[in-house]
């Protein structure tokens, strides 16, 4: 019996498929991997044809890994061959020519190739791979800044598995009647959503009157069939043959654009699911934004995030065909210690992590020095601020350990909050160039 495993597997088939036909020939395909895990390739029928006289050797390298005999190698004709080595796919290895398709119920917008910045209204995503580190806080201090400047903002709530940014910033009275989950789940039965959206934003009561801050939260005052709802905003497409092919990305997104098509925005702010959730591709990813990425320091934060940039690292792959958007990601040490030792360590650990997943690795670059000197090396050092790696930071108070300006309206005037958040705030304002 094999002992393969589900990670080795793609590159077990591979390799098989490469030394029979030849690493150029073998591009000539896509290896699928199904919902259950199990892998086929598809090719043209010459090479499907030449293949099957091999394939029992396979059978047994790949183990339960493998799709049944008889679906193991599908040949097509070349016009359905092109479409397939059109969809996302991911590299195998480094050095192996072939790509995987990796079919999933739910999360393909990981496999989105990223999409271009939308620079009106700009976005700003905050999003961390661990809870507990004042994303949500942030974020509310960050609006209350933008809109003491006269910014308009709009403030959305898309941690729908653990939503708190609505209840944050809206009392229980102004809370409106319905939220982004029923926003999801009208779209996906094909009902009337565009009818919601007037009664989907309320105005923060707790902030100056200087500009508006309009707030969408997850769901509306009486949350209702709450789960129910929240299955239907992960499934993608919709009964509705206008949205049927639209994945959980795209919905997101037409939903910023009709809610900034009611008023003007500066900004839109985003409060993104934590983890690595199915949707965090869609958030990062899909939605044309910048992004804020919190954590603290620590091996446990820095090994969770590594599992991220390697999935990042995929999506930013050339051969993906998507826009080269990692320069819009910054670093944010929250919860950031007074001792310079501290924050020096948390930077090094943030450009090891840059360095090892999504800097260009330039020695490892095999071009001439004049076609060198005509390449955008995406790379920087450990102590250049402007780089992704290089913190925001927040520093730790305990006034804001337990924050509600419900409680405490103060809470967010810069008097109080300049403290801790003075620098990050000016770090906020240079990405959107409010500076």
């Amino acid at each position: 019996m094999s002992n393969v495993t589900f990670d080795a597997a793609p590159e077990v088939f591979a390799r098989w498929i490469t030394r029979a036909l030849g690493a150029k020939v073998a591009c000539n395909g896509r290896i699928v991997r199904d919902i259950y895990g199990q892998l086929r390739l598809v090719t043209t029928e010459e090479n499907a044809a030449r293949l099957m006289n091999e394939i029992d050797t396979l059978l047994p390298e790949l183990g339960a890994y493998a799709a049944p005999r008889e679906e193991l190698v599908t040949g097509v004709a070349e016009e359905e061959l092109g479409e397939f080595l059109q969809e996302p796919s991911l590299a195998v290895t480094d050095d192996s020519p072939l790509r995987l398709i990796d079919r999933r119920v739910a999360g393909e917008d990981w496999l989105t190739p990223p999409v271009k910045l939308v620079d009106s209204p700009q976005r700003l995503v905050f999003h961390s791979v661990k809870g507990g580190v004042g994303r949500s806080t942030a974020l509310a201090i960050t609006a209350a800044h933008l809109a003491a400047r006269g910014n308009n903002i709009l403030i959305l709530d898309l941690d729908l598995e653990a939503p708190g940014i609505g209840s944050m910033l809206l009392a229980a009275e102004n809370m409106p009647d319905f939220g982004v989950v029923d926003w999801f789940a009208a779209l996906a039965a094909g009902a009337n959503s565009e009818e919601l959206l007037v009664d989907m934003i309320s105005p923060s009561p707790f902030i100056s009157d200087r500009a508006v801050i309009d707030v969408v939260p997850a769901h509306g005052r009486k949350p209702g069939a709450y789960l129910s709802k929240l299955a239907r905003a992960y499934m993608p497409g919709s009964a509705c043959e206008e949205f049927a092919g639209l994945s959980f990305a795209q919905k997101a997104d037409l939903l910023i654009r009709k809610l900034c098509e009611r008023r003007h925005y500066d900004v839109v702010l985003i409060d993104a699911q934590g983890g690595l959730h199915e949707t965090s591709g869609s958030i990062l990813l899909g939605l044309g934004a910048k992004v804020l990425l919190f954590a603290t320091a620590g091996n446990q934060s820095f090994g969770d995030l590594a599992i991220l940039f390697d999935v990042l690292r995929s999506a930013f792959d050339p051969a993906a065909g998507g826009e080269d958007t990692r320069g819009a990601f910054k670093m944010v040490h929250a919860k950031a210690p007074p001792q310079q030792d501290a924050l020096v360590k948390f930077r090094q650990d943030s450009w090891d992590l840059w360095r090892e997943s999504l800097y260009d690795d330039e020695t490892a670059l095999e071009v001439e020095t004049s076609a060198l000197s005509e390449c955008v090396i995406f790379n920087f050092d450990v102590d250049d601020e402007d780089a992704p790696h290089y913190p925001l930071e927040i520093r730790t108070d305990k006034t804001y350990s337990r924050f509600d300006p419900r409680v405490d309206i103060a809470l967010l005037t810069a008097e109080r909050y300049l403290p801790a958040f003075g620098s990050f705030l000016r770090g906020v304002d240079q990405i959107l160039g409010l500076t």
